[in-house]
């Protein structure tokens, strides 16, 4: 059977919403295996449970609404609308809004659109608050007459499928080094470029065209059918035959690249099964990749994968490709591996508090304890503010539970239990509702209102939001398990929104936010926006993985724990190489790197020094270090926080316009010397409304010095 036949058929072959939950790899790039890519995401892990499979309709006591922004089923296929959808994933620009804003694979930006397929390979821009990634058209290929559906998806590809005058299969996989179209019938193939062509010569293989254009760049362009493309003009080219089956184009990085990417162009990639395990010391991931057609199939590879990926076969003579993220080297394999040491943490601080300390923590604690209001009305009515409030009454009793002041420990339960309540059963004056549109947890005002509580009902920021109310429901079945037991299955709900793990889960999508390629979480929702997708605070990312893990691990679900401690290292070590400069690693030219410590938003195809609420140094430096707990120790490092503090961080806090900003800065320095930044904070008069007194000294007093 035909390369072209075998695709078509197996991206035609999911016929109910039932298959979406069904793997049937068995032999990756065999020609034997009939599984295609699914059209629902299918993260392979090791699990043993899961959350609580209760339907939130009825854990919710029927607080049900439908989103005031609806599925488009012209951008997704029907019947993927009836299982839940990927809200905060790399491809979300394709079936948001008007679905015309590119996608990011790797080396590649996409484009699919109505009646065409535009590939750029973006170049870079850059200044001393940006990395951009440049679009142009380099390749439209034209689709006349057709019309574009998500058809299917998994974790780290998904397929879109023509229709109309054109039938085609468009498989975009993460890392793929050749964008690939494969046509299901008989057209003329005819491909446009913004630039002007300079050179057009046949390939070595069969069916290959090389390419020169004027910018400088060289592409190759391989048709299955074994037609080698013409000249058509200043800037186009068409096959002199009407063809059908694959065809691929791949930047030329250097000219020793060709035989290899020659032997490569059989090879396409159309998805992959993921695995996470997860030992006391150590979490291991797996990418199988999913091939269809003989040779060697070629991946790209980013920064942090080329420090981890195990026994791989680099192709360096294939060159290298730019990205925003830093440079993509090339591998070649089906089956990608790599693990990530484990750091110890738990509920309590990286180091015992001295006496000294215990005896200042019981004064401050106390004090925190006795704030807490009770009134209700005192507290904020949006998802994120609120549950910043009660992930900080969360801290101030596990600390007095630490330092031995059970009655603080028991005011600030009660006051938690009490606050927590009214959103559990739906009487605060924002009630949280399950939406059957896009199949998660929102607040009222968010499900009308695209801009309500930071576009929570658009899916925003789950993570962080739901993270802090996670948190406080771990401290809860540490210290109250009675009441978590009996809340447990409400409670859960707020963990499988953004931390699902269960691909049978019919309620919700699997882990919402983590991008198991990029290794890092997103945070926008249904928005589409040219530079795809964003998270600006790793570090609230990371709050909500920890507060994940201790959820999994007070509620006696060590399986649970253990995937979810694999994705808090990722998602760590993402962090610090794309988010942190000079940490890990510098991935960032020169020009922007050379003055700075952090990035403040990072987007698929951008790196931002900035934020959204505002540019103030403190604000875009003080996003990645909020909230302080014990996970912080997994992002701020000793090396890393006295290469940037005397340059940096040391004046950003003198002229911090805040003293809650100003402390969030100071308490970075706790992992270098402690002492100097007790003397710091004591000049602090008030707090950010996630930290309290106790807190930050808890902090220091706790703190690595590693």
């Amino acid at each position: 059977m035909p390369l072209s036949d075998r695709i078509r058929k197996l991206a035609q072959k999911f016929a109910s919403p039932h298959e979406a939950h069904v793997s049937g790899s068995s032999r990756v790039g065999s020609e034997e295996t009939e599984c295609a890519v699914q059209p629902a995401s299918k993260t392979r892990m090791a699990l043993g449970e899961a959350w609580s499979a209760s339907d939130p309709r009825t854990v919710m006591g029927e607080r049900v609404g439908a989103n005031s922004y609806k599925v488009n089923t012209e951008l997704l296929d029907a019947r993927l609308a009836t299982t839940p959808i990927p809200t905060n994933t790399w491809w979300q620009n394709l079936i948001v809004e008007c679905g015309d804003q590119p996608i990011v694979m790797g080396p590649y930006m996409v484009k699919s659109l109505n009646e065409s397929v535009v590939v750029c390979a973006p170049t870079e821009m850059h200044s001393n608050t940006f990395v951009a990634s440049a679009w142009h058209d380099d390749w439209r290929m034209d689709m006349a007459g057709s019309t574009r559906r998500v058809v299917a998806y998994d974790s780290v590809s998904v397929t879109v499928r023509y229709e109309g005058s054109t039938l085609a299969t468009v498989p975009l996989v993460k890392g793929a080094v050749f964008a690939t179209i494969v046509l299901d019938t008989q057209i003329v193939v005819r491909l446009s470029t913004i630039h002007a062509i300079i050179g057009v010569d046949a390939g070595d293989a069969p069916g290959s065209t090389i390419v020169q254009l004027n910018n400088g760049s060289t592409w190759l362009i391989w048709c299955e059918s074994n037609v080698v493309l013409r000249q058509c003009g200043m800037s186009g080219l068409e096959s002199p035959i009407p063809m059908q089956g694959a065809v691929r184009l791949a930047l030329v990085a250097t000219p020793s690249a060709i035989p290899a990417l020659l032997s490569a162009c059989t090879a396409i990639p159309i998805g992959g099964d993921v695995s996470i395990n997860d030992t006391n010391d150590s979490a291991e991931f797996a990418i199988a990749w999913k091939v269809r057609g003989p040779g060697n199939l070629l991946m790209c590879a980013q920064p942090h994968h080329q420090h981890a990926l195990e026994n791989a076969e680099w192709m360096d003579d294939v060159g290298s490709y730019w990205s925003s993220k830093g440079t993509l080297r090339v591998a070649q394999g089906t089956n990608w591996q790599w693990s990530e040491s484990i750091e110890p943490i738990g509920f309590a601080g990286h180091a015992e508090p001295s006496a000294e300390h215990t005896e200042k923590l019981r004064e401050l604690v106390a004090i925190d304890a006795r704030a807490l209001p009770t009134d209700l009305h005192a507290l904020p009515p949006d998802p994120y503010f609120f549950g910043k409030a009660l992930a900080r009454a969360a801290r101030i009793a596990l600390i007095a539970d630490e330092v031995d002041d059970s009655h603080s420990r028991d005011m600030a339960v009660q006051r938690v239990t009490e606050w927590f309540e009214p959103w559990l059963n739906g009487t605060n004056s924002n009630p949280l509702v399950y939406d059957t549109e896009w199949f998660g947890l929102v607040s009222t005002a968010g499900l009308c209102d695209a801009h309500a509580d930071f576009g929570q009902g658009r899916y925003n920021d789950h993570h962080f939001h739901y993270g802090y109310f996670v948190y406080a429901a771990a401290v809860l079945a540490k210290l109250h398990p009675e009441w978590a037991a009996r809340h447990r299955d409400a409670l859960d709900v707020f963990a499988r929104d953004y931390c699902n793990l269960n691909y049978n889960d019919t309620a919700f999508p699997l882990l919402r936010c983590f991008d198991i390629y990029d290794g890092n979480s997103w945070a926008a929702g249904l928005f589409a926006f040219a530079d795809s997708r964003n998270q600006e605070s790793t570090s609230e990312a990371i709050n909500a993985y920890y507060a994940a893990y201790l959820y999994a691990l007070a509620t006696h679900r060590p399986q649970i724990a253990h995937i979810v401690r694999a994705v808090l290292q990722l998602e760590a070590r993402t962090s610090r190489t794309y988010w942190h400069i000079n940490d890990i690693c510098n991935v960032y030219p020169h020009e922007y790197s050379c003055n700075k410590g952090v990035v403040g938003i990072l987007w698929s195809s951008k790196a931002d020094y900035a934020t959204f609420f505002g540019n103030n140094p403190e604000f875009i430096y003080g996003i990645q270090f909020l909230p302080f707990t014990p996970a912080t120790a997994l992002l701020v490092k000793r090396a890393w926080i006295e290469k940037i503090w005397a340059p940096y961080l040391h004046s950003i806090s003198d002229g911090a316009q805040t003293d809650a900003w100003r402390e969030i800065i100071d308490l970075t320095y706790a992992v270098v010397d402690k002492n100097a930044t007790l003397e710091r904070i004591a000049r602090i008069e008030s707090h950010d409304d996630g930290n309290s007194a106790s807190n930050a000294y808890y902090w220091v007093a706790t703190a690595p010095e590693l």
